[in-house]
């Protein structure tokens, strides 16, 4: 679950930058929620609030993706920011977490033909 300010635009960003249609949950005619599946996994977005706020508070969403150079490049085109990494693991895969413009962390990890451990 990811607390957003704005979940119409957080929602639709992701929606843009992973290709898959949202889900939006209404309570009284207004959205209070979308979620997306990624994979057989629900990312779920909430209006932020004063007890729950967007940030990087220790969950971070992963997926797996086929090049990670590929997919980075893409995800900062849409607006992300690398936030650390990546990380060379074991089989020339490595791992990395991206802010989104929300202020929410996800990471992925995909075969990459960075060497050495951690490139930023």
């Amino acid at each position: 679950m990811f607390f957003v300010d704005d979940v119409v635009c957080a929602a639709q960003w992701y929606s843009e930058l992973l290709n898959i249609p949202m889900n939006y949950f209404y309570v009284e005619n207004e959205i209070r929620g979308a979620s997306i599946d990624i994979n057989g996994v629900e990312m779920f977005f909430h209006l932020a609030d004063e007890k729950m706020r967007p940030g990087n508070a220790g969950q971070v969403a992963c997926w797996r993706v086929d090049n990670l150079e590929q997919a980075l490049d893409y995800a900062q085109k849409h607006g992300t920011r690398l936030y650390r990494g990546p990380l060379v693991i074991e089989g020339q895969q490595a791992i990395c977490q991206m802010c989104d413009p929300f202020g929410n962390l996800f990471g992925m990890q995909g075969k990459t033909r960075v060497q050495g451990s951690e490139r930023t």
